[in-house]
């Protein structure tokens, strides 16, 4: 029977519910926005459903169901008279869950679930199989289903896991769980309550030892495997030595030489057992041998820790993806111990983030920090640093000041700790105009 069902937000996700319904369902797309992203294609494809633009209610009583968009919150007026209205509310994610029978990797995090979930999606080919790999990273989880695919790995923001339901995931982890999207949330008890959501029903729950926050609900089901920076016990992962070099390791098993990873930094280090956590089983026909193996070809992900030129001997690294305090303390971490200064350029949207254990982090470093956008003063504020040269508010100021203040040897770094939306698009679109910007810098 045909069911009509509400579409409530259009952009990448509801588009691709659309395309995923349409002829099946009878579709009314709601959206807040007059003009929401996707609506001339949306309407090009599919002139035959009614578009509500511009309208913050509507009747729900001819409808069965509603798909709601990650972008709308829960506690906003037209979020709460949805839950009242008494129909189902499912999310894409739900959609998703129920047309594919295939095995499912699930992946959330504060930081790393983009470089995890891309890193296992590698990692499976690697080892012969054909995962469909998106979600909250790169295509819609609707948009890679396929006949071709025989596995699916996925990456679920807060926002997607606390309205959907639960589903028996192969494999599910929360990397980490730090302060962020409080302007989300109601709170950081509650965004990593959201997160855990992830572990409700999965076979297998890949835990991160060392984060409290991550840890599955006493009454998780599926079994666990922790991962972790020290040495694992028997059916742990973790890194331990061996002959004098550093391992990833499996127990008391030897799998691969932190030295041979293709990305460095002890975040990577995390996120690489992350991935052979979530993999190692049946579909790893090869071993732990293989397994190892099927890592070391990744080579990362735009805008992660990305060296972008050396101009004058000076490193511009792009860690744009960097939205949170969190994101920006790995990074430091990562780059530190070098022979020159890191020159941190950092702010934008904060979210309601507390910025002071990143304040902590760039004093202990001996950072220069160059502050930008809406919210990076409070970041100078809490490394108590003064910006050289002044407080600029535009990146393209920054990146001038950057390269003023940079001698040979040092790195620019931008990891804002922030959105990006006081200024940019997105993410993207402040890596790609930092990366431009060094560009004119010199060859």
């Amino acid at each position: 029977m045909t069911q009509r069902t509400l579409i409530v937000g259009l952009g990448v996700t509801g588009a691709s519910c659309i395309r995923h319904l349409a002829g099946r369902d009878e579709l009314t797309v709601l959206d807040t926005r007059a003009q929401p992203p996707g609506l001339a294609e949306a309407r090009a494809l599919h002139p035959g459903i009614d578009y509500r633009l511009g309208v913050h209610d509507i009747d729900f009583t001819p409808f069965d169901r509603v798909i709601l968009s990650p972008g709308l919150k829960l506690q906003s007026p037209l979020g709460r008279r949805i839950r009242a209205s008494g129909l189902p509310v499912l999310s894409d994610i739900d959609l998703f869950c129920r047309a594919v029978d295939e095995p499912i990797y699930a992946i959330t995090g504060t930081n790393g679930k983009s470089s995890v979930t891309a890193w296992t999606g590698h990692a499976l080919a690697q080892l012969n199989h054909r995962p469909g790999v998106g979600g909250n990273l790169g295509e819609a989880a609707l948009d890679i289903i396929g006949p071709d695919r025989d596995c699916y790995v996925l990456e679920l923001s807060s926002f997607q896991l606390e309205r959907m339901q639960t589903y028996p995931y192969r494999a599910a982890t929360v990397l980490n769980v730090s302060a962020d999207h409080l302007d989300h949330h109601a709170s950081l008890a509650d965004y990593a309550a959201a997160k855990r959501r992830i572990y409700r029903q999965a076979e297998r729950l890949v835990v991160n030892r060392d984060d409290p926050l991550s840890q599955p609900d006493a009454h998780a089901p599926g079994s666990a495997v922790t991962f972790g920076a020290g040495s694992p016990a028997a059916g742990q992962w973790g890194v331990r030595a061996f002959g004098g070099e550093r391992w990833l390791a499996k127990g008391e098993q030897a799998v691969v030489e932190t030295r041979r990873l293709p990305l460095a930094g002890g975040h990577n280090e995390s996120n690489a057992l992350a991935v052979m956590a979530l993999i190692n089983g049946s579909e790893n026909g090869g071993g732990l041998a293989a397994l190892g193996e099927s890592i070391l070809g990744y080579r990362g992900l735009a805008h992660r820790c990305e060296i972008v030129g050396v101009v004058d001997g000076v490193t511009y690294i792009n860690d744009s993806k960097a939205t949170n305090p969190g994101a920006t303390m790995a990074a430091l971490s990562s780059f530190s111990g070098g022979r020159g200064r890191i020159l941190l350029i950092a702010g934008g949207e904060g979210k309601g983030a507390d910025f002071a254990a990143l304040g902590e982090a760039i004093a202990a470093r001996s950072c220069g920090l160059i502050p930008i956008g809406q919210d990076g003063p409070a970041i100078a504020e809490a490394a108590g640093r003064r910006a050289p040269g002044g407080r600029p508010r535009r990146l393209a100021e920054a990146v001038r000041q950057a390269a003023r203040c940079a001698r040979p040897g040092d790195a620019v770094l931008l990891s804002p700790a922030c959105a990006s939306f006081d200024h940019f698009r997105d993410f993207r679109a402040r890596g790609e105009a930092f990366r431009a910007l060094v560009k004119e810098l010199g060859p």
